[in-house]
């Protein structure tokens, strides 16, 4: 078997195994509703929905035939994108008008917030090198800084810039900024910058991708094969940014679900409108529609970051093939 035919097999296979994971958390998003005590459309209908509202989400969620067969018909529907229409939130709009429009915010906020934690994380690892006592005074602060969650970190850095602004800039008569005070409703980019910074402090995501790179970077330094490329006096860098590029996907991946956790309070304390804001408004709201299909998008995002992230590996290491991973 060639080897580009071994691996069309093991992305196949990976896309397989990614397509029956989502259709796994689908199916405990159907199940949670089917189980809600007492009559579910009520649990998650606003007080006054009228009856044909009700019979319309009793046929859309499946819940007047027997589990399995209202999971199926439920799954199709939701297959090409019609998770319904909003009940609250935007009452009468479909679910995926209201909810991607959000979600590409959310998306763009963590991708970016991932990817300048990486940036970060590697610079540091090739200037910092080996690790040393004396880093010690600077690797030490930024694990305190880190720990707190993304919540947290949201909380502190607005009261803070808050404090600060009414403090000395209004006290100095200046024209305070367009998002001042935080929360406000602004057109500025300024809170998602804040936003993506508290990610970025937040839950020990930097330390964590600072520790896992350096140590990456110091076991391919010492790897045998690096030792050989050294004593013909050709230069290594090209060899270990290769060897880099897996377990820096990986790691983006792996992260991922941490950012899209924290993401979900943190817009709502910036008042940022994405898909966290809009899944917690729809939850207090119990617009179940929104709520199912923001949740849904969420897990299809990690699900489908690890797919990529196990399909690179195995276009850019052969040996994954080799041993059936």
């Amino acid at each position: 078997m060639s080897r580009a035919l071994r691996l069309l097999l093991a992305a196949a296979g990976r896309t397989g195994g990614a397509l029956v994971l989502l259709m796994g958390a689908s199916f405990v998003i159907y199940i949670t509703i089917r189980s809600a005590p007492g009559d579910a459309i009520d649990a998650i209908s606003p007080m006054g929905t009228p009856p044909q509202v009700k019979a319309r989400l009793l046929a859309e969620f499946g819940l007047d035939r027997d589990p399995l067969t209202g999971y199926f018909a439920w799954l199709f529907r939701s297959a090409r994108g019609d998770f319904g229409d909003s009940l609250v939130v935007a009452a009468g709009e479909s679910v995926m008008a209201v909810a991607w429009p959000a979600f590409k915010i959310t998306l763009i906020l963590s991708g970016l917030t991932l990817l300048a934690s990486l940036a970060l994380a590697l610079l540091g690892a090739l200037v910092l090198g080996r690790p040393a006592g004396r880093q010690q005074l600077l690797t030490g602060p930024l694990y305190v800084i880190t720990s707190a969650p993304s919540f947290v970190q949201a909380v502190l850095l607005a009261q803070g810039l808050n404090w600060t602004i009414h403090r000395y800039w209004e006290q100095l008569n200046y024209e305070t900024p367009p998002w001042y005070p935080i929360p406000i409703y602004t057109d500025s980019l300024m809170p998602y910058v804040f936003a993506g910074l508290a990610l970025l402090l937040g839950d020990g995501l930097f330390m964590d991708f600072f520790n896992a790179i350096r140590a990456e970077l110091e076991g391919l330094r010492d790897a045998q094969f690096i030792a050989a490329v050294k004593a013909k006096g050709a230069r290594t860098w090209g060899h270990i940014a290769r060897n880099m590029l897996v377990p820096l996907v990986s790691g983006y991946a792996a992260r991922l679900p941490i950012v899209l956790g924290g993401v979900v309070i943190v817009e709502y304390i910036f008042t940022l409108e994405g898909a966290g804001y809009l899944l917690l408004e729809a939850s207090r709201e119990r617009d179940f529609p929104v709520v199912v299909g923001i949740s849904v998008l969420f897990t299809a995002t990690v699900i489908g970051s690890t797919l990529i992230a196990d399909v690179l590996r195995t276009l850019v290491d052969p040996r994954e093939v080799a041993r059936g991973g």
